[in-house]
């Protein structure tokens, strides 16, 4: 039953791709927090120096915790943020090596800066707001357990063996606050646990243990990831995604397709317009689908939306009505993209 299953679903896969190509096109994704249009600049500072206590120390002996571990995570969270941000150029993003005891706890937020000492601190590093990490503490939890793999061989006997899987996952609890400083208010203050997993499988269990990154690599990892995740949280962000269209059938379709490979998508159009106007349904609804999506790669998203509707309304196409949906979704994207970037 489970090969008969497999066999099915492998065929859909098949005739799914087999029936389409396809094209990546980056996107702009608007960001949650939408930031004042004056904040143009922002320095990165580090609340959460621990002191030399012998409390913390001890601390450290106990968790196993490398030497500056979460000092160093902490510098990939300032990079995972600045990599966010790079790509639309909405901030200048300064990372400093500004490092300050606050008197909060792992999982609380300390009291907030004094306004002095962040207006003291953007006039140093030439920036109108400061974001601060004021909660940061790292962990990393190994978990592993051995699973029956049974096989067939050739003569139809079934062996059993253990496989053991292994997985190791980085926490990150963080707490970041952005001061603005000319009008000397936060303007977020964010608390969240980010975890990664990292998994891996062995016909032993050190074999399984020793695929997996090791912790102070892991730990960084996933301080970056949730440094860039928090850069996604204020600042519009690219991202790709893909669109299929149809190549079949290649002899009404597969002109349009070949100019579409080599970039030329207007004279796509041009050859896909054969098939709109012929007596085919079916080949006019898959013409005016690949229509929609080379409007699309060209910019001209009404004109797009326009061809996917007649595709779903003309010659029901199925995959056009979700289709002009997605169009019509990334039609806003784009409008509070415009509104979140100003000129």
């Amino acid at each position: 039953m489970k090969t008969l299953k497999l066999l099915l679903i492998s065929g859909l896969i098949f005739m799914l791709f087999n029936n389409s190509v396809w094209v990546n096109i980056t996107l702009v994704r608007p960001s949650e927090l939408v930031m004042p249009e004056y904040i143009k600049s922002i320095a990165l500072i580090d609340r959460t120096k621990q002191d030399e206590t012998p409390q913390n120390k001890a601390e450290q002996i106990l968790t196993g915790e490398v030497f500056r571990q979460d000092e160093q995570a902490a510098l990939k969270l300032g990079e995972g943020f600045l990599e966010a941000c790079s790509g639309t150029k909405r901030f200048i993003t300064v990372l400093t090596a500004e490092r300050f005891t606050g008197d909060g706890t792992k999982s609380t937020f300390p009291t907030p800066m004094d306004w002095d000492m962040v207006t003291e601190l953007c006039d140093k590093y030439q920036t109108d707001a400061l974001f601060s990490i004021e909660i940061f503490d790292t962990d990393f939890i190994l978990t592993n357990a051995p699973v029956k793999i049974d096989t067939k061989d050739d003569a139809g006997k079934i062996h059993t063996r253990l496989e053991f899987r292994a997985t190791g996952v980085a926490v990150i609890n963080l707490g970041i606050r952005v001061y603005d400083a000319a009008n000397r208010v936060i303007l977020d203050e964010y608390r969240t646990t980010h975890r990664m997993n990292f998994d891996a499988q062995g016909g032993t269990l050190q074999a399984a243990l020793n695929q997996i990154l090791d912790k102070v690599e892991a730990t960084n990892k996933a301080s970056f990831d949730a440094g860039f995740m928090y850069g996604e949280r204020i600042t519009p962000t690219y991202y790709q995604v893909t669109r299929y269209f149809f190549d079949h059938p290649k002899k009404t379709l597969g002109k349009g397709v070949r100019y579409s490979q080599v970039g030329d998508w207007k004279n796509a159009i041009e050859a896909w317009m054969k098939p709109v106007n012929g007596d085919d349904r079916k080949d006019a609804g898959r013409a005016a689908y690949n229509i929609a999506v080379a409007y699309e790669v060209l910019g001209d998203m009404e004109k797009a939306k326009e061809w996917a509707a007649r595709s779903h309304t003309e010659f029901a196409e199925k995959d056009a009505d979700e289709y002009y949906k997605m169009l019509c979704n990334r039609v806003i994207e784009e409008r509070i993209v415009k509104q979140q970037m100003p000129e």
